[in-house]
């Protein structure tokens, strides 16, 4: 009978030792921590395997080993503890050291936190975007299209038709200051008594919450120069 000797797995000893123990007896992966604790995978990995110099300042990596064994339901105070035996460090180096680079708090967040944020800013954008677009739609004064009489129209009688139509619903209009019916084909018609001279005949329309559209035909109203014609024509007759 043959017998094989296995190597009896090494106790866990320093703290990215034990850190990793804790987190493999727990199945969780370094993206999973990732995740939820919004640490840098780089850093993680050098939590572990005790890479130091590849950590920011203290202050910060103290609060990763908190996240750390915070997410693992480890006893934070104990794995601080085996950092300060092992770093030796303080957060006022010795001045014979050179100074560490200060790591900026952006750098710390992950890139799932990026993407996070990133997303919520999009959608944001996205609805902002939108509520604009709708209250850009409620305060846009109607669209009003005046087909008769044309502008500097010259009229042949006391009485002028208006006619046209509107491009929105809900639209209330009014013509040299009355009201008109806007029909079911959002068409409108009125008939707007005219002085003699230069008659300026005002269509306005709102809706509700609107800016008031304001549309003008200048119509100019005669009398004697149809008489005129009027009287040419007859003569021409006899």
């Amino acid at each position: 009978m043959v017998f094989v000797m296995r190597k009896l797995d090494r106790v866990p000893q320093t703290l990215g030792e034990k850190l990793r123990a804790l987190r493999r007896g727990q199945a969780v992966s370094l993206v999973m921590l990732e995740e939820t604790t919004h640490i840098q995978k780089r850093y993680l990995e050098a939590l572990e395997r005790g890479r130091y110099d590849e950590l920011p300042e203290p202050l910060y990596t103290r609060n990763f080993i908190r996240a750390y064994a915070r997410i693992l339901g480890a006893d934070e105070t104990y794995f601080l503890e085996l950092y300060e035996e092992e770093s030796g460090r303080t957060d006022l180096l010795a001045p014979h050291r050179l100074p560490r680079q200060r790591v900026r708090r952006t750098r710390l967040l992950s890139s799932v936190a990026f993407l996070k944020i990133g997303a919520f800013a999009t959608v944001m954008i996205a609805f902002l975007g939108y509520f604009s677009w709708q209250i850009h739609g409620i305060l846009r004064p109607p669209q009003i299209v005046i087909e008769t009489p044309i502008d500097g129209f010259a009229a042949e009688s006391a009485l002028v038709v208006v006619h046209g139509y509107v491009e929105n619903d809900d639209v209330t209009l009014q013509i040299n200051g009355d009201q008109v019916v806007v029909n079911n084909d959002k068409t409108f018609t009125a008939t707007v008594d005219l002085s003699l001279g230069l008659n300026v005949i005002t269509v306005e329309g709102t809706r509700r919450y609107s800016q008031k559209a304001t549309e003008y035909r200048r119509v100019v109203f005669d009398d004697g120069a149809v008489d005129a014609e009027q009287g040419i024509t007859a003569v021409s007759f006899r």
